[in-house]
């Protein structure tokens, strides 16, 4: 009788842990949209084919990359091109860094050793979810998404790509950005999908 009754307080205790952890990562904060325009931004990028649980690796290539040529912070973004329902094995991510920022000499390197691309201006739904650690990237979109697809079905509106903001290496992180552009046509982003091919 002792036992089950340790084996209940111990489940019991862990079901409180987790509850507890949950809610400190954000899990139980309502995530507030609102409508904004993400100002035009150039990028030196990297590419990323797969599931996104693989992602950690690439941005490490990425980074010893940009750090061969000296450039010591990334202010970092990431645009998804496919819906999370495509086959993991397809899914396909841009690995962006801000040119913004960096020496001419640097901005010279970074085009020489890294494909760039211009960021529209674009108007569309715009959130933040709280960054706690790394579990943060799988939960954040999670919470948010589904939010930003409420809106879309409500207003038959469409959206293009996916854009999460995560800001410089360097610097402290409080938050994760999501941004969808609506009404924006696909083909803008042309060039990024011929960097798959």
């Amino acid at each position: 009788m002792n036992k089950l009754k340790y084996i209940g307080i111990t489940i019991a205790a862990l079901i409180l842990i987790g509850i507890s952890f949950y809610g400190y990562m954000g899990g139980f904060q309502q995530v507030a949209v609102s409508r904004e325009s993400f100002e035009q931004t150039e990028i030196y990028y990297s590419t990323h084919k797969g599931a996104y649980e693989n992602i950690g690796a690439s941005w490490e290539i990425f980074q010893k990359d940009w750090e061969s040529i000296g450039i010591k912070d990334c202010d970092s973004l990431a645009i998804y091109l496919d819906s999370p329902d495509t086959e993991p094995a397809k899914l396909r991510s841009v690995l962006g860094c801000r040119l913004e920022g960096l020496s001419p000499e640097q901005k010279k390197q970074a085009a020489v050793k890294f494909k760039t691309f211009t960021i529209p201006k674009m108007n569309g739904l715009s959130a933040s979810f709280p960054f706690k650690n790394f579990l943060s990237y799988f939960l954040a979109p999670t919470k948010v998404y589904p939010k930003f697809q409420e809106i879309l079905i409500a207003e038959s509106a469409e959206t293009s790509v996916a854009i999460e903001i995560y800001g410089g290496s360097s610097d402290s992180v409080n938050t994760i950005g999501f941004f969808m552009p609506v009404g924006v046509s696909r083909d803008v982003f042309q060039s990024l999908e011929d960097a798959f091919r």
